[in-house]
């Protein structure tokens, strides 16, 4: 995988989510031509509308759509995964669901090249467990990218138990070549991010269903303006995801057995309810109305 940094290379992302519509716009931005696998029929007018609304928003400019654009391939999961063949790189970035996750790993190690560097786009889940699903778990690894991706500059780096120096060297010219600073940390439940922010953003919830403040937005301003953050944590949670929070939190309390990490029943209610946050339309806030839930 001699030039695996270079922008002319393909890469393959596996997952429409909004963390994939993200990944894919990070690098087809930054040169790769990028094959994006989708179930749904209509995940390229999916990934269309996301641009539309980045270049809305002004986080884009119309050159920088183009250049998307023209870089973006897109391919169906269940009837495409032999054109794997022909990328040097994989991200896998679907539902944060472990059998699912080693499902697709497995089907997919029918078809990459033996020389293919996978990453997942795992939030909490082993990375070394995860690549025992593969033939060369050598060049398997984590790259755990933060929502929303392109505006987000950290990305983590896991080392597996088998992941190859080769691999992570491989990892980290990727990530310096999409403009990105990257962070090489070991394999641990959550790895750094989660394990210090979905709690954050669980005990918020707690807060809320325990009546200590009187709307979501008087919350996160006592956070913004005491903290200095640019953002709340419940605008923050429904940015990433409620969904993603509630998983990650499952995941941590399944491997440490630790209280601090159990998700709270409210957080647990509105994933319930579909209250998962932006991409819903909403979740802490209303985004249809403006109104706070």
């Amino acid at each position: 995988m001699k030039g695996m940094h270079m922008k002319n290379c393909d890469i393959a992302v596996i997952g429409t989510g909004l963390m994939g519509k993200g990944i894919s716009h990070l690098f087809a931005q930054n040169g790769y031509t990028v094959h994006i696998y989708g179930r749904s029929l209509d995940h390229k007018d999916k990934m269309m509308s996301y641009l539309e609304h980045e270049l809305k928003k002004g986080r884009i400019t119309k050159a920088a759509l183009n250049t998307i654009k023209s870089n973006l391939e897109f391919l169906m999961l269940d009837t495409d995964l032999e054109q794997l063949s022909k990328v040097g790189f994989v991200i896998e970035t679907i539902k944060e669901d472990q059998a699912l996750k080693h499902d697709l790993l497995q089907k997919m190690d029918r078809y990459i090249s033996e020389d293919c560097l996978v990453a997942s786009n795992t939030s909490t889940y082993s990375i070394t467990k995860l690549g025992s699903s593969l033939k060369n778990p050598e060049l398997f690894l984590g790259m755990h990218f933060m929502s929303p991706v392109p505006m987000m500059n950290a990305v983590e780096i896991i080392r597996g138990y088998r992941t190859s120096q080769t691999a992570i060297d491989q990892a980290l010219d990727i990530v310096k070549s999409i403009q990105k600073e990257s962070f090489l940390v070991k394999d641990t439940p959550g790895f750094v991010i989660n394990r210090l922010l979905v709690p954050f953003f669980n005990e918020a919830s707690m807060m809320m269903s325990e009546g200590l403040v009187s709307s979501p937005k008087m919350l996160d301003d006592i956070m913004k303006k005491a903290m200095n953050l640019k953002n709340g944590p419940l605008e923050l949670a429904d940015l990433i995801g409620l969904d993603s929070i509630y998983y990650s939190m499952e995941s941590l309390y399944d491997n440490f057995h630790d209280s601090k990490y159990r998700p709270c029943c409210h957080l647990k209610n509105m994933v319930d309810a579909g209250y998962l946050g932006r991409k819903t339309g909403k979740g802490f806030y209303d985004y249809n109305t403006e109104e706070k839930l």
